[in-house]
């Protein structure tokens, strides 16, 4: 009879670690797939047309500082790097002629946050939509390999990689992020210095610092970094302003993490006190960006994004009408069951989620109207103070369609307080600068 009863204790064991492992084959199955890494990359040698030396003729080109167009230019290009720049080139016989007449040249753009996944095919998105340069906001191997791949022979943009994500937690959860979001973990300053030195050999160009990382984290980190000379941008994580202005780290990767930090200042529920949160952050706005231009914090827009965030929340169909959907991994956009960040009804983790009551949905549609707007008013703040601003749009977040979301955010900057020559310059100038790249520029 114990037996029996040991045995029936075994099989339950043996079935429920049966089920368990079953459950995960699932669940990492679904993370691949909505990496897009089962989706067949595209074969376009049959477009790629190599020409060694290029010579485009009588063509007016952008300024350095993107404020005029200089006339009537000729551009010799030899291996991808420009020769020869000014009126009446000598035709270079060898060359494949391309006559510019009435048209205009500016440099390639440069997307300065996007998330590549694993859909390689988003490579060549970007190219089509005159985007030769990205930085990759979370980084993983694949797009290492990538990156070398194209430094040999491939055809793809130049790419700028950060690290995955960077976390504190530990245990349990620590490894459930690190599973589910491809994220770094570490809890003290010993695992900190083995986590940030394999970056750093790795070949990543900077840390990804996300938002849930605590203080005591957040100063190591930085001050590890340092010690390394590698750079920590992203997410603003768990302090203060005045703490963040100080920490070291050198980019913000949206604007709407400064204006989530005042909503948290204002202390009251911006759907009921909206206009009294856009006067204080009228003023707000102004002290962080001297702030942040004194301490030479640039910082990356994603403003296109969170315009939409009131359409996909509220009416998510019209919204996929406009987005270029046709050419989004379909993988990524059918999303899973484990979390909400496909882009179809449903599955659209910015859909509206909240009671089905009408005084409630008002309440949500005025909050996102107030963030929306609070958005702008920072956006305007960061340029009239001058702080650095790179053009950046969060590709492959629904619905940010690569490449052509650049676009989309470089119309936004433009509606929110730059000109179109500053919009122009911070997908151009801004990243070529702050890489210390030789991009963003026709010279």
């Amino acid at each position: 009879m114990k037996k029996r009863w040991v045995r029936g204790i075994l099989y339950s064991v043996m079935a429920l670690l049966g089920i368990l492992i079953c459950a995960f084959i699932w669940a990492d199955n679904e993370l691949n797939k909505v990496m897009g890494k089962s989706t067949k990359a595209i074969d376009i040698s049959s477009i790629i047309k190599p020409s060694k030396i290029l010579l485009i003729r009588n063509v007016n080109v952008l300024s350095e500082d993107c404020s005029h167009f200089i006339k009537n230019q000729d551009v010799l290009i030899k291996d991808g790097m420009i020769l020869q720049l000014g009126e009446h080139q000598a035709i270079n016989k060898d060359a494949v002629i391309i006559d510019g007449t009435n048209q205009y040249l500016i440099p390639g753009l440069v997307d300065s946050h996007v998330h590549l996944k694993e859909s390689k095919n988003d490579l060549f998105l970007y190219l089509a939509n005159g985007v030769t340069y990205i930085r990759e906001m979370a980084g993983q191997s694949v797009a290492l390999e990538w990156r070398k791949s194209i430094q040999k022979s491939g055809l793809g943009p130049r790419m700028f990689i950060a690290s995955p994500p960077i976390f504190s937690e530990s245990g349990l959860t620590g490894y459930y992020y690190s599973w589910t979001r491809k994220s770094i973990n570490y809890s003290n300053k010993k695992d900190a210095q083995s986590a940030i030195k394999k970056i750093r050999e790795q070949g990543y160009d900077a840390i990804k610092m996300y938002g849930f990382v605590n203080p005591e984290m957040v100063k190591t980190t930085n001050e590890i970094a340092k010690e390394n000379n590698i750079p920590v941008i992203g997410h603003i994580p768990l302090i203060n302003l005045e703490t963040f202005y100080q920490s070291g780290q050198k980019e913000v990767a949206h604007i709407e993490e400064l204006t989530v930090k005042t909503i948290d200042e204002f202390g009251k529920p911006i759907s009921k006190n909206p206009e009294e949160y856009l006067t204080f952050l009228k003023v707000r706005s102004n002290q962080i960006a001297k702030k942040l231009k004194e301490n030479n914090i640039s910082v990356t827009s994603t403003v296109a994004l969170c315009e939409s965030f009131v359409v996909q929340r509220f009416n998510l169909k019209s919204k996929l009408k406009e987005v270029e959907l046709k050419y989004v991994n379909p993988k990524i956009i059918e999303g899973t069951p484990l979390y909400k960040m496909g882009w179809l009804p449903g599955k659209n983790g910015y859909e509206y989620d909240g009671k089905d009551e009408p005084s409630a949905r008002k309440s949500s549609l005025i909050f996102w109207k107030t963030y929306v707007e609070a958005i702008h008013i920072m956006t305007k703040a960061l340029v009239d103070h001058q702080v650095p601003i790179m053009a950046g749009t969060d590709a492959n977040v629904p619905a940010s369609v690569p490449g052509f979301s650049l676009h989309n955010e470089l119309e936004s900057l433009s509606k929110s307080g730059m000109t179109n020559s500053q919009a122009i310059y911070s997908a151009t100038v801004a990243p070529g600068d702050w890489m210390k790249s030789k991009t963003g520029k026709i010279k």
